[in-house]
């Protein structure tokens, strides 16, 4: 009764398999199309916050340094940063200077500096589903980080000629 049993069900694992392997594929591939993400993300972030102590230990009270600091951003901290960084996908930077007063009634001048990165989406049937996530059906994943810091002056007595930090 048991040899009868198991000679009809021979190819009931392969027909399981069969149904199995294409959801496990596209959790494993998911899996490294977040894992890149991640780290592109994480590249980006760290290229803007370098940027940013860059900036702020340059002082300034009008904002002069401003395309120094761009720069920067998109010739040196950016490449040097996120991995297989294209500058066509860099969609918008960023860095302006605002002045504020702190609790000692003197002034202050904050720099803050951000990125917007589409990164490419390499894994198909993956693409489709993340590119709905983001809202634009471009191919890529928008990747958004910002950095503010105060700069590094000597102190202020009256308002420098920058607006004011919301």
């Amino acid at each position: 009764m048991s040899a009868r049993c198991r000679r009809g069900a021979e190819g009931q694992a392969l027909a399981e398999f069969a149904l199995v392997i294409p959801v496990f594929l596209l959790i494993f591939f998911g899996l490294v199309q977040f894992g890149v993400l991640l780290s592109a993300h994480i590249g980006l972030t760290n290229g803007v916050r370098e940027v940013a102590r860059f900036g702020s230990t340059v002082p300034t009270n009008d904002g002069a340094p401003a395309d120094e600091v761009e720069a920067y951003l998109t010739g040196t901290a950016l490449p040097g940063h996120v991995a297989a960084y294209s500058a066509a996908n860099l969609s918008a930077s960023s860095v302006t200077y605002c002045m504020y007063q702190d609790t000692s009634d003197a002034y202050s001048v904050r720099l803050t500096v951000s990125a917007t990165y589409a990164h490419p989406l390499f894994v198909p049937f993956v693409d489709v589903i993340l590119d709905a996530i983001d809202g634009a059906s471009d191919g890529a994943f928008t990747l958004i980080t910002s950095e503010a810091m105060r700069v590094e002056n000597p102190p202020l007595g009256s308002a420098p000629p920058l607006e004011a930090c919301a």
